[in-house]
């Protein structure tokens, strides 16, 4: 080491000009035994006449033999000195530094270092821009509708107006969302300029923006609002993505909705929201109006009790070319039913049979309220039919709307339809709670119910609707539909086994994992006690290249499997879910799906409601291993659903467990 300084500081007219900072400034070694030795061959270089005239230095950069505070790295290496090999600089140079100083009244100070983050929040402070009033109005309206705030968005927009900002077709759509009350203008209904006058904070909880609403979202039906959830969401990113902060328009606007202070008029309102729907009309092309904004001016029409008017916004729409979602028909169907027009409520009811679209409970309780305003039970007991065969439990408001039908002059008109003998003369309907036995006896009426299944064609409906599904959600459509060859090639199976669900039941311990040894106790079962029905196993691919996977017993399982075809893999990237569900309702009647999963998962969603919770009743088989070994648990003998039994009573299952009764008796008879 010391033999490397000596050559290169006697040769030191030859140094190259990048080198001298670093000989001015290195700490030659901390080794105490050197450092001296170096140093005096540092005072004797930088003292000699030659170096001083080849290369000489300002003042203020002068060397200094003290150990200096490391500040800052200066860029690349220079070249080698002559007479020196690159590894002998590498080895010497452990880190090029250099002061930063700055003149300052003749003296000179070393600037003061700053953190690298408080630098970068510098720079993102001196990069990031005001925000332009276009974005100050966007963010102001994203924030009053998430609020549900009428009134503080059109002082916005009034602004807007004023100052000659322009607003986007979105945020059109967004005021259009407000003057009609959002996703809770049914609590406008009967309430007037009331209901305009603050936010409703049980609308404001539900609230969104829908200007992405009009896109076409999956399952929008069995979601309901949930989609304008997340459009509000996704605009408050934008906003903030945009750089929005809480601007002058947002704090003008809630200072004007606090100096007015006063009750909205519907009238007005109705106003401002036709003068939005026309100025959302001037954009054309893709941003005109579609269904959301008809279905806002629905909404306010069938407020303002002009169920006609919301109905003919219906008509409209199909007459643009606009295809309308369920939401679309509701204004109009609550309007009739609230006026208790029943001919009207079921024209609603049969549009929106025509465009293929399914009812909810709630367009069902509407139904059932326009049936108690008529007089026919033929059109009653038709409700009732349809909510047995698409719903399963009802909510306590449905039932309490059964209860009032079954008091209803339709209902008192039954005797002329019925054929049963307990609709004799002087009879009357008379509804209870009840209890049902586990085989599906009713405590109050004798009756039994029956195990209801989905027809051949429901069957095969449902099972189209899967495979769609499930090809569109796949990052690979092409391995599921391989799959679905396979099962047309070796099957069907009449037991379709969740491995990954019964492998990890109750392995929630140290030891645990997934355990083939579960697995392999199920098959022995199904092959005793169900020798008729072929069994199937799935599992991702993941599950068969695990460490439990590589024991004997586990390679011995699977090879068993697959020589009888009763074993299939989903490929990476695939939800096994959509396999084991697709291949148990491809059996048929007679199939079982062996699971406890719940099917809540938001996958499940997506299915039609009026398939899958009748489906699921009927064919999930669930297990249970104890200390006694493996127990099945089967389908119940009947099915959880609203049915008119053999003895003419209908009996009606609550969300809660309950169960209620609908029996004739003869008038004279007292109630229970």
């Amino acid at each position: 080491m010391l033999h490397c300084w000596r050559l290169m500081l006697s040769r030191c007219t030859n140094l190259p000009r990048p080198l001298v900072p670093f000989l001015a400034t290195a700490k030659p070694n901390s080794n105490p035994h050197i450092q001296p030795a170096v140093s005096r061959l540092l005072h004797s270089a930088f003292a000699s006449s030659s170096f001083s005239s080849a290369w000489p230095l300002p003042p203020a950069t002068q060397p200094s033999l003290a150990p200096r505070k490391r500040t800052a790295r200066i860029g690349r290496r220079s070249a080698n000195p002559p007479g020196t090999s690159a590894g002998t600089v590498r080895h010497m140079q452990p880190a090029i530094k250099k002061q930063r100083v700055e003149e300052e009244g003749g003296g000179t100070e070393p600037k003061t270092s700053q953190h690298p983050k408080q630098q970068q929040q510098q720079q993102r402070t001196k990069s990031k821009k005001a925000p332009t009033p276009e974005v100050e109005a966007r963010s102001a309206i994203h924030a009053a509708t998430k609020n549900n705030d009428l009134a503080a968005a059109l002082a916005v927009y009034d602004r807007c107006q004023a100052d000659g900002v322009k607003l986007s077709a979105e945020l059109y759509v967004s005021l259009l969302y407000l003057c009609s009350g959002g996703e809770g203008w049914e609590a406008q209904l009967g309430r007037g300029a009331a209901a305009l006058q603050q936010p409703d904070s049980a609308a404001a909880a539900t609230t969104a923006a829908p200007a992405a609403a009009d896109g076409n979202a999956v399952a929008a039906q069995a979601t309901g609002g949930s989609e304008a959830a997340v459009a509000a969401q996704e605009q408050a990113s934008e906003a903030a993505a945009a750089g929005a902060s809480p601007s002058s328009l947002k704090q003008q606007g809630q200072q004007q909705q606090q100096q007015q202070q006063q009750p909205l008029d519907p009238a007005e309102v109705r106003q401002r929201a036709q003068q939005f729907f026309e100025e959302l009309k001037k954009f054309g092309g893709a941003r005109a109006p579609k269904e959301m904004s008809y279905t806002a001016l629905a909404r306010m029409a069938a407020a303002g009790g002009d169920a006609d008017g919301a109905f003919a916004l219906v008509q409209e729409m199909l007459a643009a070319g606009i295809t309308p979602k369920l939401r679309s028909f509701t204004p109009a169907l609550v309007a009739y039913a609230e006026a208790g027009n029943c001919d009207k409520a079921f024209e609603v009811d049969a549009a929106i049979t025509a465009q293929h679209l399914d009812l909810g409970e709630p367009e069902f309780c509407r139904l059932l309220q326009a049936a108690a305003a008529g007089t026919s039970w033929q059109r009653a007991q038709g409700v009732l039919q349809r909510i047995g065969s698409e719903l399963t439990v009802l909510q306590p408001a449905t039932l309490d709307l059964v209860r009032a039908l079954f008091a209803s002059p339709a209902a008192a008109a039954a005797d002329a339809d019925s054929t049963s003998p307990a609709s004799a003369a002087g009879s009357r309907w008379e509804v209870a709670p009840t209890t049902l036995s586990a085989e599906g006896v009713c405590a109050t009426c004798g009756g039994k119910l029956a195990a209801l299944d989905l027809s051949a064609e429901e069957l095969v409906a449902f099972s189209q609707g899967i495979a769609s599904i499930a090809e569109r959600m796949e990052k690979r459509p092409n391995d599921f539909q391989q799959f679905k060859g396979w099962l047309q090639r070796h099957g069907p199976f009449g037991a379709v086994v969740d491995g990954a669900n019964v492998a990890l039941y109750g392995q929630n311990f140290a030891s645990g994992g997934f355990s083939f040894a579960q697995l392999d106790t199920l098959f022995q079962h199904l092959d005793s006690k169900h020798p008729d029905l072929k069994p199937l196993l799935l599992l991702n691919i993941g599950r068969t290249r695990a460490l439990q996977a590589r024991t004997p017993a586990a390679q011995a399982l699977m090879k068993r499997l697959t020589d009888n075809h009763s074993f299939y893999v989903a490929p990476h990237g695939s939800n096994d879910d959509w396999y084991w569900i697709y291949a148990a309702v491809m059996a048929g009647e007679q199939g079982l799906l062996v699971s406890n999963d719940e099917m809540r998962d938001h996958i499940f969603q997506l299915l039609a409601p009026k398939y899958f919770l009748k489906w699921k009743q009927r064919h999930q088989l669930r297990y249970h291993f104890g200390p006694e070994g493996l127990s099945l648990k089967y389908p119940a003998p009947y099915t959880t659903c609203t049915q008119q039994l053999a003895c003419g009573s209908w009996v009606f299952p609550g969300s809660d467990g309950s169960w209620l009764c609908a029996r004739r008796v003869p008038s004279g008879e007292t109630d229970r």
